[in-house]
């Protein structure tokens, strides 16, 4: 054995998530890099149907009764959970994800005498069509909470420099920038033949071509109803083709607008060309089944499934939001048009669809910037690599860092 890993004193690291399908969909790679440098890591959030399959990835989990909701008092039950686990594990470090399990973790950590607290922002609350009252409020929040936090760990830098700006992160705090990371291997591209093969073959799949779709929870601020205005729009030129829908409400999603949306493409009369998967862990076959990807959000921290798409070889047509914007390359990778604008949204895909070359051209380099900056094995050292100092016990004051590229 390596005598500096012998001699390495390793952590017990508690990850905290609301929802226990953000760390099985995204954090599961972060969280088994952690493992494998050998950090001992707990997790704790809410019982759902991945709480099992975690702890048969050898994490060792903790149920918790984390909510999304802007109600304080049903955070008071998880706080003193948190509490209680803290102090009776005697954590080396904790590392909080999404806004409300963050603020309820740092709170119990501050509480517990728990350091470091690290929080790994996947995104504000407030963004750039949040109203001035509420920006705010939610921006207070933060900077409050920030004097609980020892390091930022980001997936935008856009976030990270609005963070600094606004006094959430302290200069004597460390921040970096780790972006979203995807399997290249996993979501890779594929020949038009191959593509047009594998819609014909696979369960559910549109039968005409050419296929736009999208990925992410059937809710309102994804920008659905922008989704139905283009493909209604698309439909009335008399153009062939379906809509692809991969995805679903979740039962933690306050506005459940999936039945909704289906109601809405029923009343339009636009049944036979959308397709929905429901929720699946087969997206990067369903991604190779497209010819656009399209996120008209109206709020981002980083979009994974933005990078999903580019790592497939798909031209993405995304909205000016904060994380969509600093993925995708205007005219390089993809389209950027107004959030909450049918009209340009319509405009961008129909460019696409009536301009071939330029759309595999564009699919092309946005699978040459995912590999340079998201590969999810570099992300993975980003991550690692905040939690060294912590081996060693040093500080991680100071410190800010982000790994920049084109």
């Amino acid at each position: 054995m390596n005598p500096t890993t012998a001699e390495r004193t390793y952590s017990r690291t508690l990850a905290v998530t609301t929802v226990d399908i953000m760390p099985w969909v995204l954090l599961r790679p972060w969280l088994k890099a952690l493992q494998d440098s050998g950090h001992v890591v707990h997790l704790a959030c809410s019982r759902g149907p991945y709480f099992d399959l975690l702890a048969g990835e050898g994490f060792h989990m903790h149920e918790v009764a984390l909510r999304r909701s802007f109600n304080p008092f049903v955070h008071l039950r998880p706080l003193w959970q948190l509490y209680s686990l803290l102090r009776r594990e005697r954590f080396d470090a904790v590392n909080a994800h999404s806004p409300v399990a963050a603020a309820v973790a740092r709170l119990a950590a501050w509480l517990a005498g728990v350091r470091p607290c690290l929080y790994t922002v996947h995104g504000f609350y407030f963004h750039d069509g949040t109203r001035p009252a509420a920006r705010w409020l939610f921006a207070g929040i933060e900077w409050l909470l920030g004097r609980l936090t020892c390091h930022f760990v980001f997936v935008s830098e856009e976030d990270r420099q609005t963070a600094l700006r606004l006094g959430i992160a302290r200069e004597e705090c460390g921040t970096t920038t780790i972006w979203n990371g995807v399997d290249l291997g996993r979501f890779r591209p594929v020949g038009t033949h191959a593509r047009f093969s594998g819609a014909k073959t696979h369960p559910g799949a549109p039968a005409d071509r050419p296929v736009v779709g999208i990925v992410g929870r059937i809710v309102r601020e994804k920008g659905y109803r922008e989704f139905l205005s283009m493909a209604q729009a698309i439909v009335a030129t008399g153009r062939q083709g379906s809509f692809l829908v991969v995805g679903d409400s979740l039962p933690s999603d306050r506005d459940q607008f999936g039945g909704r949306f289906r109601a809405l493409v029923r009343s339009s009369k636009l049944e036979s060309r959308f397709h929905f998967t429901g929720l699946t862990d087969d997206v990067p076959e369903y991604l190779r089944m497209m010819e656009i990807f399209v996120l008209p959000s109206y709020r981002e921290g980083f979009p994974r499934s933005v990078i999903e798409a580019m790592a497939t070889g798909l031209p993405v047509v995304a909205t000016d939001i904060r994380g969509c914007r600093e993925a995708v390359v205007h005219g390089e990778t993809g389209l950027i048009v107004p959030p909450k604008d049918s009209r340009a949204l319509t405009e961008a895909v129909l460019y696409l669809l009536d301009h071939p070359e330029e759309a595999r051209r564009m699919g092309a380099a946005g699978r040459r910037r995912a590999e340079e900056l998201y590969d999810q094995r570099l992300v993975q050292q980003r991550f690692v690599a905040v939690f060294d100092p912590l081996l060693g016990r040093d500080t991680l004051a100071g410190a800010q860092t982000s790994f920049s590229g084109p």
